[in-house]
């Protein structure tokens, strides 16, 4: 028996690193499809088409708020 694919996306994050009041530090990791199977999705749209699941993604986002 074979189930559909399923692509697990993953993040973790932490807001305020400093604990400051006036100018806040963000910090966010986040992996997408994270067991990097290959797949092929469909909105069943006229105008969509199919598409590729996008492979195994790191993504790493600093910011800051002041």
């Amino acid at each position: 028996m074979q189930f559909g694919k399923i692509a697990v996306g993953v993040g973790i994050g932490a807001d305020n690193l400093l604990h400051t009041d006036r100018t806040k530090f963000r910090l966010r990791f986040s992996i997408i499809n994270l067991t990097n199977k290959d797949a092929l999705y469909e909105f069943l749209s006229t105008f969509s088409g199919t598409h590729f699941v996008t492979p195994r993604a790191f993504q790493l986002q600093v910011g800051v708020i002041f």
